[in-house]
């Protein structure tokens, strides 16, 4: 049997907040187990409930979904947020990044992305839809060239393998494990097993922390935003 993953939602407009229960309860393993209308709900619930996945709007009122997730991550490290949001300005993805979120879906997006998003986060994953992920690591990018960071250790990069700096950029162009697994023909569980090995050697927790240490010590350079 399968276990529930449990989600707690937050958005302050209750029609989308009931239809996003609504889908997600769709799938046999997904439980809702909590609403929140603002941030302060949310910081409340998130530690009386301990969810897996909390699905975060980010324009709220009392305290909106950025400051929600910086809290929330501050108290419950490791939390899977998921913000969804009309906002796709780089500007905007980069901060919410910044604070801890580990996936990004627009609200004008397909229903099963949603769901999709959250497996990805249960399964260790990110979920930032390749185009916004690109346009946020483009932006890194820029700003590091602006006001440049002290670079890596020489060994430090001398102990990532070939496979983990593909790996790597893979990660900041945004794929996820099937895509790398797919583009590199190599298995899903390697991919996890250099990952595993990569976040280590760069002392980084996440997916999304793994691609900023990245861009900002030169290791990758994201590939530049198409505009459609």
């Amino acid at each position: 049997m399968k276990k529930m993953i449990k989600v707690l939602v937050v958005d302050d407009h209750s029609l989308l907040r009931q239809g996003l229960v609504s889908l997600l309860e769709m799938s046999e393993d997904i439980k809702v187990i909590g609403q929140a209308t603002d941030g302060l709900e949310a910081i409340e619930m998130a530690e009386k409930l301990r969810p897996d996945v909390i699905l975060m709007d980010v324009n709220m009122p009392n305290l909106n979904g950025i400051e929600a997730t910086k809290e929330i991550v501050k108290r419950l490290p490791g939390s899977n947020v998921l913000c969804l949001t009309i906002h796709d300005d780089e500007e905007y993805i980069a901060e919410m990044i910044r604070v801890g979120a580990k996936g990004y879906i627009l609200k004008d997006s397909e229903p099963s992305s949603v769901v999709q998003a959250v497996y990805r986060l249960v399964a260790g994953e990110t979920f930032f839809p390749s185009n916004l992920m690109r346009k946020v690591m483009t932006r890194f990018h820029q700003l590091v060239n602006k006001n440049p960071t002290p670079s890596v250790k020489a060994e430090e990069i001398s102990h990532l393998t070939p496979r983990e700096l593909e790996v790597l950029q893979c990660i900041v162009d945004g794929l996820s494990n099937k895509e790398i697994s797919s583009i590199l023909f190599i298995s899903e569980k390697t991919v996890k097993n250099h990952i595993t090995n990569l976040f280590r050697k760069i002392n980084v927790s996440d997916r999304t922390q793994a691609a900023v240490y990245a861009v900002q010590n030169g290791l990758v350079t994201p590939k530049p935003h198409q505009s459609q």
